[in-house]
């Protein structure tokens, strides 16, 4: 189901890059009796900011210090004889500590796992070192490492699940919810395959983070020269359910289960996402489905016009269902608001609708006739693509 690049108008996902020092950068071949450690490093830029603001240089420490990571080596790779995953890392703690880059053989750009305490495991991890004779090597993890999550690996060894539990809110922010990487493998660099990535066998262990739900926003433009234009009462919601919003199918509540392969040489380093309905309990008030409605538009400190009175509102992005994993399809959106004293709406056709996990999605309407009109005027998804002709029913996105 998904897993596609991150979406957004930035989406650009959290990546632990190379911490590998430089005499790891070509392929590393080891002495019979080198033990090189297994270790993990961190520099990337943040997917909440557009790449106009986003500062260059951060990494995923600026959101979470902390990840928990499984790994997993073969011993075998033979179609007639498959080897069961051997389990490297069992939900080991990985933790980020300013200025201690190079301080072990764990511990390269400053994150470290090994002397932590393991509560899961009743232990304290130790260092784990590269087995030049294993056929492959695998990680995945979440971040942060305290996220309420269940991971369980399937009966028949075939694949490795995290599951966790999302219940919309339009008060979410971006950390409220936690990120998990994409699929990292690896074969020996003698294998010669395409698979094997830059960083292998001995080099720094490299996990692209990205968020499990998608990310939404609305803006307006106002007419050139205008100093003032009053908006009130804004609504943007599913058109299906304007009338009588009790009667909204919108899934709201439910457990987005991400799955990564165990065994073979994987398609893709996305894992897959599925979703299964929270059933809730009469009378607890909350609800699995429901109406989703956007009434805060976009605004920064620094605009011409405002109609967002509560500066700490600034800056407002919905952190929303990801439809794709569910799946769920939504109907054509509808903004209605009262614009200096006048009734006005603007629809966006459904196919601008179906939100991804780990994209990013902005909404633009155009104010036009001194605030008596408004316009759907245009959809930027995915790395601030813009959409140059809004009615070519998303061709003009990367990936829609």
């Amino acid at each position: 189901m998904y897993w596609q690049s991150i979406l957004t108008i930035t989406l650009t996902a959290l990546t632990l890059l190379s911490c590998s020092s430089s005499k790891q950068d070509d392929p590393f071949i080891p002495e019979p009796n080198d033990n090189v450690g297994i270790a993990f490093g961190g520099n990337n830029g943040t997917w909440q900011d557009a790449p106009t603001t986003r500062a260059t240089g951060t990494g995923l420490e600026t959101l979470f210090p902390t990840f928990r990571v499984w790994g997993y080596k073969t011993t075998s790779t033979t179609a007639a004889a498959p080897s069961a995953p051997e389990t490297v890392m069992d939900g080991y703690i990985v933790r980020h500590y300013s200025g201690t880059a190079g301080s072990t053989e764990s511990n390269t750009t400053g994150w470290e796992y090994a002397g932590i305490q393991n509560t899961a495991l009743s232990s304290i991890q130790t260092i784990k070192y590269w087995d030049y004779s294993a056929t492959s090597y695998r990680f995945f993890a979440y971040s942060p490492s305290d996220t309420q999550a269940v991971s369980a690996q399937a009966s028949d060894s075939k694949s490795f699940s995290f599951s966790f539990p999302f219940a919309y809110s339009d008060a979410t922010t971006a950390t409220t919810l936690p990120y998990i990487s994409e699929l990292w493998f690896a074969l020996p660099a003698s294998s010669g395959s395409v698979s094997t990535p830059a960083s292998s066998y001995g080099s720094c262990v490299t996990l692209t983070f990205a968020p499990l739900i998608a990310k939404v926003r609305f803006k307006f433009s106002y007419p050139e020269g205008a100093d003032a234009v009053v908006i009130k009462d804004i609504q943007f919601r599913d058109s299906r359910f304007i009338a009588d919003p009790t009667t909204a199918t919108t899934p709201l509540r439910g457990t987005i289960t991400a799955t990564y392969p165990l065994q073979g040489i994987p398609t893709s380093s996305s894992p897959t996402l599925s979703w299964t309905t929270t059933d809730t309990a009469e009378g607890s008030g909350a609800s699995s489905t429901g109406p989703l409605i956007l009434t805060i538009p976009y605004e920064e400190e620094g605009d011409r016009i405002h109609n967002v009175s509560d500066k700490s509102l600034y800056g407002k992005w919905y952190y929303v269902p990801p439809f794709n994993a569910i799946p769920y399809s939504q109907g054509a959106y509808t903004i209605t608001a009262n614009i200096d004293g006048r009734y006005a709406s603007a629809t966006v056709p459904e196919e601008f609708m179906q939100w991804k996990a780990g994209y990013q999605y902005t909404y633009i309407f155009k104010i036009t006739e001194a605030g008596t009109v408004i316009n759907f005027s245009d959809l930027q998804v995915e790395k601030w693509l813009t959409g140059s002709n809004i009615d070519n029913n998303g061709s003009g996105t990367e990936d829609w």
